[in-house]
């Protein structure tokens, strides 16, 4: 699969280093991440409770979740070429189009739950696809580099829409968004991204593997599937919504923006040396422990109320979101083959993407209003807790199974 020409090796660092930068803008960063320096500036432009806007995250992660297998499929189908320069076109339309429509909080719910279907293949599954199938060797590290994008994103683009909301508005914005996001992306798409070697073969079968059938009647699936969820849904409960704790705490909203690039950095770190050492030590015990990460970010909010330790925690939520886009594409891979590994993928995106919509919307409605943050803390700290005992269970199940 890999070659060893100049001009083979060339190629590939082409596509990592293109593959990152689609994921710096994918809909995730803007409408996820990016989404926690709009709150604020919507509700005190229009009137709209806050609660309710905070929550408007959950829809654009349940459409996103939903799309996620649909776009595996064609992923598997067509390849992740076609699938990508299409939504790059289609997620700036999405875009700019919650900063023309949103004239009430209905238009601007039903805006940004379209933005999100349109621009759902603008996610990790095709490019994630795209790396795995040219790596095998060094698949943890090319993985690692190209998902320290994201965490570049999570650094500067809430900071960047922060600016462009002061300057400009809210709704300008995510126009601008979109207009940027396609500038990058739809270029990547169609002059450097390159379909796998395996979809490159006339009879385009998927090599050896598991089928989504053959998978889903795995315990390990499912258990693999669930510490995805919940550890994603913990970590980005706390990470996105730190910039609204620290407004709750006294902070300007510059400053709160800023705590975004605490998780953003401490993801890049932990994306390239997390994608490096799957590839030297036991992935599952390796997961495990960089999955603890929520569990620590949220009882130092816990036990804290001053700006500093939510910096702190930002650090951990990072580290914690870095950790799983490296171990799910690996562990997947490992485990399952590349038979299905888009479907495959597009579930378990499913579930990641699942949690970081309704995490931050349950930690805001737990917190009503900054008045019960200590029970949210407590409670996502024990839901935290359950991620790696699962991928614990996973392993030794997988061992006594082998046994047998």
């Amino acid at each position: 699969m890999e070659m060893d020409t100049t001009a083979g090796r060339a190629r590939r660092i082409a596509i990592v280093l293109g593959s990152g930068a689609g994921m710096y803008f994918s809909i995730g960063i803007v409408l996820i991440y990016g989404f926690s320096v709009f709150i604020v500036p919507i509700t005190a432009d229009t009137g709209w409770d806050r609660t309710v806007v905070a929550a408007v995250v959950a829809p654009i992660a349940i459409v996103n979740g939903l799309m996620s297998p649909v776009v595996g499929a064609l992923t598997d189908r067509f390849g992740p070429r076609r699938v990508l320069a299409v939504s790059s076109v289609s997620m700036a339309i999405g875009l700019i189009g919650v900063g023309i429509a949103s004239q009430n909080l209905t238009t601007f719910i039903v805006a940004v739950a379209v933005a999100s279907l349109v621009g759902a293949a603008q996610t990790g599954v095709p490019y994630t696809y795209v790396v795995v199938g040219w790596f095998s060797a060094r698949r943890g590290l090319a993985l690692g580099v190209m998902l320290s994008f994201v965490g570049l994103g999570i650094a500067t683009v809430p900071p960047f829409l922060a600016f462009l909301i002061s300057e400009w508005g809210w709704r300008f914005a995510f126009m601008a968004a979109g207009l940027i996001s396609m500038a990058v992306t739809l270029p990547v798409a169609l002059f450097v991204i390159r379909d796998p070697p395996v979809l490159q073969r006339p009879d385009r079968a998927g090599g050896e593997g598991h089928t989504v059938r053959q998978a889903v009647e795995t315990a390990s699936f499912w258990l693999m599937l669930g510490a995805f969820f919940l550890n994603y849904f913990a970590a980005a409960a706390g990470s996105i919504s730190l910039p609204v704790v620290l407004a709750d705490r006294g902070a300007d909203p510059a400053t709160a923006a800023l705590v975004m690039s605490f998780v953003g950095v401490s993801f890049i770190v932990m994306r390239l040396g997390f994608g490096a050492l799957l590839d030297r030590f036991p992935p599952v015990p390796l997961t495990s422990l960089a999955f603890l990460s929520p569990v620590v970010g949220h009882l130092v909010l816990l036990n804290s109320d001053g700006l500093i330790p939510v910096y702190v925690s930002a650090v951990f939520f990072g580290l914690a979101t870095g950790a799983e886009g490296d171990a799910i594409g690996y562990l997947l891979a490992k485990r399952f083959g590349m038979r299905s590994f888009g479907k495959l993928f597009g579930i378990n995106y499913m579930a990641l993407t699942f949690g970081a919509g309704l995490g931050p919307a349950l930690l805001h409605i737990a917190a009503a209003d900054g008045a019960s943050y200590f029970k949210a803390f407590s409670i996502f700290a024990g839901i935290a807790v359950i991620a790696p005992v699962l991928l614990i269970l996973d392993r030794r199940t997988r061992s006594l199974t082998a046994r047998d």
